[in-house]
């Protein structure tokens, strides 16, 4: 692995993609260091490399892919800036990090299930950890391929600010747990897709009718 991690750095500085090889000499100075497993991935998926170049690194560093998991979910907590924790969330079990999710403290807000056009389905859970009135934060949401299970589609997002008008309720209405959520807007926002895909939003609208 080391020699592996050297050549990676030494072929990512040649291709200015220095986020990968800073990333890549922090890791060969603790190899050990899940958080620098974790920022290395991370990067790996910020500057386009795809699921097959990301497996390796995968099957290296994810011999324990809850403790993995619970990492990438702590560090997700405490930032709203950590993109390389959200993106190293991709091609772990769904199901399971939602699970560690909600062991955590988080809370489910929604489902949904959007289609893709040659793949197949993606089932996203939107969990939160607290919420006030009709804004509930921080925001979790892990979208997972419905037949292989892995996370394909995870973002984070520091608030959702629900919309003030809700079917049927007075505006008034605080929303509730068990409440649809509707329709809304997701301040400090950042999202990580397979095969590739990387956003990060000041601001984004969101609805549960489809991904947004």
């Amino acid at each position: 692995m080391h020699a592996k991690l050297k050549k990676l750095e030494d072929k990512a500085m040649a291709k200015g993609e220095h986020a990968v090889a800073a990333a890549a000499a922090h890791l060969l100075q603790d190899i050990d260091s899940i958080d620098r497993q974790i920022n290395l991935v991370g990067a790996l998926h910020e500057v386009g490399y795809l699921q097959n170049s990301l497996k390796p690194y995968w099957h290296a560093f994810r011999a324990d892919e809850s403790a993995w998991i619970e990492r990438c979910l702590a560090r997700l907590v405490m930032s709203d800036h950590d993109y390389w924790a959200l993106a190293a969330l991709l091609g772990c079990d769904g199901p399971a990090t939602v699970g560690i999710a909600m062991a955590k403290g988080f809370k489910s807000a929604a489902t949904r299930q959007y289609e893709r056009f040659d793949k197949p389905d993606v089932h996203v859970d939107t969990l939160y950890l607290t919420g006030v009135g009709r804004v509930l934060h921080p925001i979790l949401e892990v979208g997972y391929d419905t037949k292989e299970m892995i996370n394909v589609d995870v973002g984070r997002a520091r608030a959702l600010s629900l919309d003030n008008k809700m079917d049927n309720k007075p505006d008034n209405l605080q929303w509730q747990p068990g409440d649809p959520l509707g329709t809304g807007g997701l301040s400090i926002s950042m999202q990580a897709k397979l095969p590739h895909g990387a956003w990060r939003s000041v601001w984004t609208a969101f609805t549960t009718s489809d991904a947004h």
